[in-house]
């Protein structure tokens, strides 16, 4: 059995994120921003599946942020959107968005496990610690003090991957979780289990990561190559030195044109023009206060990019120059992109027919074919 985004052959993978909620992840008031429906998920799902993405992640939200376009508040459920867009794809990776104290490990093993026999062997979990307190209230929950969301993260996953290997029944004791008899079937297709995703960016998020997760989902603070480099040979020595090896992906958002001043032209008008104020506002808000992520200071100069793809790192130019782009990433380590645009569909499109064929006159990617 094998999953793409371990064993394709291409330099740089590719993912779509995001589809699953309205706006997708551009805090703007255009009236092309994505509407977000069913039918549009699943022809995005195909397209990019047909291209040969490796990757296709929803995330995990419950509530909006408010504003005029009040950002993300119509929203698909990520594991029942991953076990229907499974059964319509048949070669990227399909991943859920998972906060740990949403949904019960036992709960989690079994959905994840269906997933991954619906998607014969191509689900993937992304594991979120929590930090959006407003969505929390929703379930009666409160969120614990930052370095304990991801000791209660680390429990859930270790009784998740029991369930996911253990034959026999068997009790857990633990501080977060009790249970007796504990089992599961059936056990997911993929040996020894689906690959974990966590975009844990604090220090104790990339502890977290190296010791639990196969990629990063990392944010590049964007000051220069040589730091945001710096940062991603970390995130991986962290992972070696604990005897394992971790990808690193990161989130970019994308404006290709003909011209590079017609893409500029472009994410000022979405971003500067009729990007939502109070809606990233209130983002920044919530990250400062409840994530710890990410400092005060850096977080009012990412309110731009926040507003221009949720803090994602841009590629915005010519098709030529994004792509030069890309190997930039590529060589300071970055192994996947998670992309998203305003319009999703008219612009994966435009990423297929020219964008991909770039990449693989560069040497980043091989054409594709549906080995599976």
């Amino acid at each position: 059995m094998t999953n793409p985004l371990l064993d394709s052959p291409n330099k740089v993978k590719l993912g779509v994120m995001a589809f699953n909620c309205s706006h997708g992840s551009t805090v703007t008031n255009v009236d092309e921003a994505w509407a977000m429906t069913w039918d549009e998920n699943m022809a995005l799902a195909r397209m990019a599946d047909a291209a040969g993405m490796e990757a296709l992640l929803p995330v995990g939200r419950w509530k909006g942020y408010g504003g005029q376009s009040n950002f993300n508040h119509r929203t698909f459920e990520t594991l029942t959107w991953a076990a229907a867009v499974s059964a319509v794809t048949s070669y990227a990776t399909i991943f859920s968005t998972v906060h740990a104290p949403v949904v019960h490990p036992v709960a989690a093993a079994k959905m994840a496990a269906t997933i991954d026999h619906i998607s014969g062997g191509r689900f993937a979990l992304n594991l979120v610690a929590g930090w959006f307190q407003d969505e929390f209230d929703m379930f009666g929950l409160n969120l614990a003090p930052h370095d304990e969301r991801y000791a209660y993260a680390a429990e859930w996953l270790t009784l998740v991957k029991r369930l996911w290997a253990e034959e026999a029944e068997f009790d857990f004791d633990g501080k977060y979780f009790q249970g007796k008899g504990l089992w599961s079937e059936p056990k997911p297709l993929q040996s020894p289990r689906p690959p974990i995703m966590n975009a844990g960016s604090s220090t104790t998020g990339h502890a977290f990561s190296a010791q639990h997760a196969d990629m990063n989902f990392a944010m590049l603070r964007q000051k220069d190559e040589d730091s945001d480099r710096a940062q991603i040979v970390q995130l991986k020595q962290m992972a070696v030195d604990l005897g394992r090896t971790s990808q690193c992906w990161i989130h970019v958002y994308v404006v290709c044109r003909e011209t590079e001043a017609e893409a500029q032209e472009y994410l000022h008008r979405y971003v500067v023009e009729q990007g939502d104020d109070v809606a990233v506002n209130n983002m920044i808000e919530i990250f400062g206060a409840q994530s710890a992520t990410l400092s005060d200071e850096v977080l009012e100069a990412f309110k731009f990019h926040f507003k221009a793809g949720f803090g994602g790192y841009p590629l915005v130019g010519t098709a030529e120059q994004i792509v030069s782009g890309i190997e930039r990433l590529s060589n300071m380590g970055v192994d996947g992109l998670l992309i998203s645009w305003v319009d999703y569909l008219g612009e994966c499109q435009q990423w297929i027919d020219e964008i991909l064929p770039l990449m693989e006159q560069a040497g980043l990617r091989e054409p594709f074919k549906n080995r599976l």
